[in-house]
């Protein structure tokens, strides 16, 4: 497999879980500003949509959008321990990538799309912390060590992808002391400092 991905975007979370399940995989480098591969091939003509991730399961498959890549990978986990294979606990997996790829990730993005007015940050910061409130309350209410289950997952990957964004954007995220608790225990996994490490987002 082959991942098209941009240092620190959300593709980063594919990164981890391609770690997770070890599997032999490339990574391919995409400047989103010219759209260029870091080889000099014209991203747009892998993937038409323009951003990351991309996945190439095989030469000329190609898979995009993190709620699809998540799961798709997940699945080849050998201890099957990622996604649940069925039932409602996917269910569950696939609400929680649902949410934060349509509102997570989108409030996150108003930040990266040019500059803001003061008035527009402020709105932006605002509605940010109304669904990391939502997250942090029904991690609260869940008996679980996880979004999902006591198992790490793809959900949990996606989150500390997205949360690392408070870092960029100069957000403070110490009153959700329930999403910073996940964030530890993702960040002390293997496949996260690997994937940090080969993104260049720590030494």
């Amino acid at each position: 497999m082959k991942l098209y991905y941009s240092p620190g975007a959300c593709s980063l979370a594919s990164h981890i879980i391609l770690n997770e399940i070890n599997v032999d995989f490339d990574l391919v480098r995409v400047d989103l500003k010219t759209h260029k591969t870091e080889k000099g091939e014209d991203y747009y003509a892998i993937n038409p949509k323009g951003y990351v991730p991309a996945l190439e399961i095989n030469p000329g498959l190609i898979l995009t959008e993190n709620v699809a890549i998540l799961p798709f990978l997940a699945q080849h986990d050998p201890k099957q321990d990622l996604i649940p294979p069925s039932g409602l606990g996917r269910a569950k997996v696939l609400e929680w990538l649902g949410y934060l790829n349509s509102e997570l990730h989108d409030a996150y993005a108003v930040f990266f799309g040019g500059p803001l007015s003061e008035e527009a940050k402020t709105k932006a910061y605002a509605e940010i912390d109304r669904l990391l409130t939502y997250i942090d309350n029904a991690i609260a209410e869940s008996d679980h060590d996880y979004l999902v289950d006591d198992n790490f997952g793809p959900a949990d990957a996606y989150l500390f992808v997205l949360t690392n964004w408070s870092n960029s954007i100069e957000h403070d995220l110490t009153p959700y002391k329930n999403i910073i608790g996940i964030r530890h225990k993702v960040a002390e996994r293997q496949s996260v400092q690997m994937a940090m490490r080969d993104e260049g987002l720590i030494p």
